[in-house]
């Protein structure tokens, strides 16, 4: 993400990825065929088992290597640049996912040289999903299970045949259980138990290949063993890989969401320490970040952690956000330009701190959108007061970047909308409703939405998400009377 130091034109802004994006993605691609192709060709040099079923010299089967990679690789990129768009956006995440598919397919291609039956069919499928959506954890699958069912058929002799129908067919089933069976807010139990299910699947899968091929049952036990140890590995390798992934793109998960978002996270201790009423806005946002997203199908998990650590920029000047202030507010001693300057500078402040504490990049560009390029009226309205002349209501924006998602969308919504609603005197269900439909048509009016790809629909959910949220969320104590001997209810 570019360093943003100035408002950006908050006009209608092209959902298109920049150009250079797709060379990128081209590129990373390249790479993948590079060593998926390397790997193949070493493998069938110094270690394959056969010839193959095309019985093909070495020329012509690395030819045919070339072409069949080749074509996998070039349909998975247009996947890609078609249906996953917002990947070019992300590169790095694009490159993670790449990186996964290319260590499946190697794994496979090694562990053919001890039994064909030891090919991963759902390793793609586990590693992928708590990275990316469903569909990308689906086809990534399936195109691993291809490319490792078409390394057999080039490495292995007509005998072996059915462990190639296996890969195919156990592929597509498991890939598609590991996928859809359980929900996507992952625990560390439901993965082991969704890895658990996707073994028995693959056992039962080979069982059925095994009956209709031939009614003979020695050759699944004989099997059934190998199979076993894959099951196995797929469980072990996804508890040791995931965490590699994550640390080395510094992607979120579930699980680095939770972390993200515990009170002991360095961040987050700070900012609860040094800027309690900061933080305290913080976990009201997140309260309703978290029922928006839920609303319109968003990850609960990403908006509270967005929301958590959308206001870090504001430990730098602590004393100059209300929230922090006890009685003496520092504002009413400087200039408004002045003051418009600290204040609209927690932005990038927020993503610089984010950058330090290595805060990953989806939850870190939320401190830079959250207020958009909205000017700061109060002391835009100060200055104009002060003085004869014209003000230049850009030198009163935000330092930032519209949202370029829902999540970010949502965190703008509910940030205004929190301290919007704490500050009106005797608020009601009607007056909150009347405060949201004024503060979301005022943002899209100033074009704030443009860049990302939430609909009309999705903002009446996220309003009246708030307002039904607004009762829990701001209830009236009772008053208690306090006399001589303490407190009487």
């Amino acid at each position: 993400m570019r360093e943003a130091e100035k408002p950006n034109d908050n006009s209608a802004t092209s959902y298109e990825p920049p150009r250079g994006a797709y060379f990128w993605l081209a590129g990373i691609f390249a790479i993948v065929f590079a060593v998926i192709y390397i790997t193949l060709v070493l493998f069938v040099h110094f270690v394959s088992p056969g010839k193959g079923i095309f019985g093909m010299n070495d020329t012509e089967a690395y030819t045919l290597y070339v072409f069949v990679f080749a074509f996998f690789l070039v349909a998975l990129y247009v996947y890609m640049v078609v249906s996953r768009k917002e990947l070019l956006f992300s590169l790095k995440r694009a490159g993670a996912l790449m990186a996964i598919f290319t260590f499946v397919v190697v794994v496979n291609i090694v562990v053919v040289a001890f039994n064909p039956y030891l090919i991963c069919v759902a390793l793609t499928s586990m590693l992928v999903l708590p990275f990316s959506k469903r569909s990308d954890a689906f086809v990534l699958n399936a195109f691993s299970c291809w490319i490792s069912s078409f390394v057999l058929i080039a490495t292995l002799d007509y005998s072996q045949f059915p462990a190639v129908a296996f890969t195919l067919l156990a592929g597509m089933i498991c890939g598609a259980v590991a996928t859809y069976s359980f929900p996507s807010d992952m625990t560390r139990a439901v993965s082991v138990l969704r890895s658990f299910v996707t073994g028995v699947v693959t056992l039962l899968v080979y069982g059925v290949l095994l009956s209709t091929y031939k009614l003979d049952f020695k050759p699944f036990f004989d099997n059934v063993m190998y199979i076993g140890f894959s099951v196995a590995g797929e469980l072990l390798l996804t508890a040791v890989i995931e965490p590699i992934i994550e640390w080395i793109f510094n992607l979120t998960s579930d699980y680095k969401l939770m972390e993200l978002t515990n009170h002991k996270a360095p961040l987050i201790r700070r900012l609860s320490t040094e800027a309690p009423g900061t933080f305290n806005h913080c976990l009201a946002v997140a309260n309703f970040a978290e029922i928006c997203a839920d609303a319109i199908g968003e990850d609960t998990y990403l908006a509270r952690a967005c929301a958590y650590y959308h206001d870090v920029g504001k430990l730098n000047n602590v004393e100059y956000f209300t929230e922090n202030q006890a009685g003496y507010n520092p504002h009413d001693e400087i200039l408004p330009e002045v003051s418009a300057e600290i204040i609209r500078k927690h932005t990038v402040d927020g993503y610089e701190l984010c950058k330090k504490y290595r805060i990953p990049e989806e939850v870190a560009r939320v401190t830079i959108e959250h207020h958009g390029t909205l000017p700061i009226m109060y002391f835009f309205n100060k200055a104009k007061s002060l003085t004869d002349g014209d003000v230049d209501m850009d030198e009163y924006r935000y330092y930032g970047e519209i949202p370029t998602g829902k999540i970010g969308a949502i965190i703008m919504i509910c940030d205004s909308a929190e301290a919007a609603i704490r500050a009106m005197d005797n608020p009601t269900g009607e007056k909150v409703d009347k405060l949201l439909r004024g503060m979301i048509d005022e943002r899209l009016k100033l074009g704030q939405f443009d860049n990302c790809e939430i609909t009309m629909k999705d903002l009446t959910a996220i309003r009246e998400a708030i307002v039904g949220a607004f009762g829990g969320l701001f209830h009236k104590r009772i008053k208690y009377n306090i006399g001589r001997g303490g407190i009487n209810v």
